[in-house]
């Protein structure tokens, strides 16, 4: 049953909301406000015709600026991600989840049929879908202390 509804519910099933976005010529000052004015984790950096060109996380604050010497003046391309991927609003959900357990990404851009950012899926809209999907379950889990995370920060 778990498996049917991620392979058929589409992305567009998450209702995301509109991507938090800047331009290609924004600065890391400008990038780290609208991640704070808008309080939802990311910043997604789009070319002229609001194609994604990377991404600016908490992430990549943490590990690629803060305890750093960057001027805030900087160029956001610098220290934001490129994005590899990118799916549409009809792709099912559990495509979105196949890439990030495949790599490293966390926060994958959702494009029109032009290729324009419409949305970012973010694990966390994963995470609520399934808490919501299947309360009982989730809510049920029991601990697993064996479980290894494999990155330090959690992140």
């Amino acid at each position: 049953m778990v498996e049917e509804i991620f392979q058929t519910d589409p992305i567009s099933a998450l209702g995301l909301p509109a991507p938090v976005s800047i331009g290609r010529d924004a600065s890391v000052g400008e990038a780290l406000e609208a991640v704070k004015r808008h309080g939802m984790g990311y910043v997604l950096v789009v070319d002229d015709s609001g194609r994604p060109a990377g991404i600016m996380s908490e992430r990549e604050v943490l590990m690629r600026v803060v305890a750093r010497d960057v001027k805030y003046g900087e160029s956001v391309e610098k220290y934001m991600s490129a994005c590899e991927h990118t799916l549409t609003r009809r792709d099912p959900i559990a495509e979105a989840i196949r890439i990030m357990n495949g790599g490293s990404e966390r926060n994958i851009a959702v494009v029109d049929e032009a290729g324009r950012a419409v949305a970012v899926l973010r694990t966390l809209d994963i995470i609520h879908f399934l808490a919501e999907a299947f309360p009982a379950q989730v809510l049920n889990l029991p601990p697993r202390p064996h479980q290894l995370i494999p990155e330090p920060e959690g992140a």
